[in-house]
């Protein structure tokens, strides 16, 4: 979380449902609405891709329930259920919700959900929180599931990692590791001077660099091209360090 924004999106097939929602977002200061979606599936490259915090999100949709459809995500962001049907709200709490919405809701009983989502956010995110910017890089290590396993991964030994999906490649000096997460959950726990996002589906770490070469950054053997949203603050970094 930075610099106290909630992040969020809002998932309903009805339209004015939706415009109520970004109504209601836009009276709080702290609340920044990056998305709206009709099809909850056209939403998950948004939430893979960003940092999203909360989700507002229908419970009867047609292309599939709004319970179903947490289920498929992985590590979901917070969850503010928002439907007419109150006989939902029992299943809406076991799925950990922040809070369950029954329309139509004022704008008071949808701020009194958006500051509980805000005040748990802060409580998991201390560090965040406080502005710092910078992860803590004592944690030289991740833990990493593969398949039936857990695994140690050294931070020193990763090359650079590769997004596919639902699924990430970690390239190490020694091995590749596959695993399925999200390059999002993935960078959230690297610490952020030493690993730097340079395309949608590359995270590289800085120190491995050997070269670059016009839009293309080399290590080892592998050519990574550098995504036009990145470029900018690649260089940035690269400028700061030059000779």
């Amino acid at each position: 979380m930075k610099n106290n924004v909630l992040n969020c999106i809002a998932i309903d097939d009805e339209p004015s449902a939706l415009r109520i929602i970004s109504e209601f977002c836009s009276r709080i200061q702290y609340v920044n609405l990056i998305g709206t979606f009709t099809n909850p599936f056209e939403a998950v490259h948004t939430i893979n891709d960003n940092q999203v915090d909360l989700i507002f999100l229908d419970i009867m949709m047609p292309q599939i329930s709004g319970l179903e459809f947490l289920k498929t995500l992985y590590n979901p962001p917070m969850i503010i259920f928002a439907t007419a049907f109150k006989e939902y709200a029992f299943d809406g709490f076991e799925c950990d919700a922040v809070d369950y919405l029954v329309k139509p809701f004022a704008f008071d009983r949808f701020s009194k959900s958006v500051n509980k989502a805000f005040q748990l956010l802060k409580l998991k995110k201390p560090a965040d929180a406080s502005g710092g910017g910078v992860r803590d890089s004592s944690h030289e290590f991740l833990m990493v599931k593969v398949e039936y396993s857990t695994i140690r991964v050294s931070l020193n030994d990763i090359l650079y990692i590769e997004g596919l999906k639902d699924y990430v490649k970690i390239y190490t000096e020694g091995k590749l590791i596959l695993t399925k997460t999200t390059m999002k959950n993935i960078l959230e726990k690297l610490p952020t001077v030493t690993f730097f996002r340079v395309h949608k589906s590359y995270i590289i770490s800085v120190d491995k660099i050997d070269m670059i070469e016009n839009s293309r950054i080399v290590i080892g053997n592998q050519r990574i091209p550098i995504g036009e949203s990145y470029r900018t603050s690649f260089f940035e970094m690269v400028n700061k360090n030059l000779i």
